[in-house]
């Protein structure tokens, strides 16, 4: 009897996967899922403010809509307003799983669209220190996870992720992400180049809370090679799984 009890004691010790918590494969899959820049299923209002190795500052404005279409997949459209140069250009991106993304860019000066291959995924966005394998997510989707441990960034405990990415077309060699336990929220992101060297760095420093979803409403990218940086205000976040897919078009986008 006293035997049996032992051996009880060490069966219900062992952990279950459960509390093993999650893989890293999991971790991405709920941070992809949610998509706290509120371009999954959302209407927004944005600015960025862009400021230089002399301080000097500017500032871009613009209205974004999105949508999921498979699984956690999204099309998402971005209109600008401001500055003026830029007013009216816009940019399309649908995301795919079994070959590129779609990405499109219109320009009222030229006044058609065109297509960005997926080669120039480095090129920066619109001037700011986001490139477009940064907006596309596809390093994320399919590059490979390992789960690291544990951190803490402030008072948030947080799972450690490394992403290595698998596409040629990748400017990175490594992704390390901090993702936050309690809402797959993640709250810092270091990029590095394919000399391995950090690159950049995205820090989130404020969350909005709407309809029971998590959404980054501040977050700064510092480039460390150009001393620049591109801090994301979200000034007004509306969830919603209403807008139609004929909103998400190359005709509309050069409306």
């Amino acid at each position: 009897m006293r035997l049996y009890g032992i051996l009880l004691a060490a069966v219900v010790t062992v952990p279950t996967p459960a509390e093993a918590g999650p893989s890293a494969k999991e971790v991405i899959h709920h941070t992809l899922e949610s998509n706290h820049w509120g371009f999954s299923a959302a209407k927004v209002q944005a600015r960025a403010v862009l400021v230089d190795r002399r301080g000097r500052k500017s500032t871009l404005v613009f209205k974004g809509i999105s949508r999921k279409w498979k699984g956690y997949l999204t099309k998402g459209l971005v209109r600008f307003s401001s500055p003026p140069n830029l007013a009216g250009a816009g940019f399309l991106q649908i995301e795919q799983d079994s070959r590129d993304d779609d990405r499109f860019i219109y320009l009222p000066a030229l006044k058609r669209s065109r297509r960005v291959a997926g080669s120039q995924r480095s090129n920066a966005f619109m001037g700011t220190d986001f490139n477009y394998a940064d907006l596309d997510r596809r390093d994320w989707r399919t590059g490979k996870a390992v789960l690291r441990g544990d951190t803490k960034i402030g008072k948030f405990p947080c799972y450690h992720i490394t992403i290595t990415p698998t596409r040629r077309d990748s400017p990175y060699s490594r992704i390390e992400i901090d993702v936050r336990k309690d809402n797959w929220v993640p709250l810092k992101i270091q990029l590095y180049d394919k000399a391995k060297v950090l690159y950049k760095v995205l820090e989130v420093f404020q969350l909005r809370r709407i309809k029971g979803q998590w959404f980054i409403s501040k977050s700064r990218m510092k480039n460390l090679r150009e001393t620049h940086t591109t801090t994301l205000f979200l000034t007004k976040i509306e969830p919603t799984d209403k807008i139609p897919d004929s909103e998400f078009t190359v005709q509309r986008l050069e409306r």
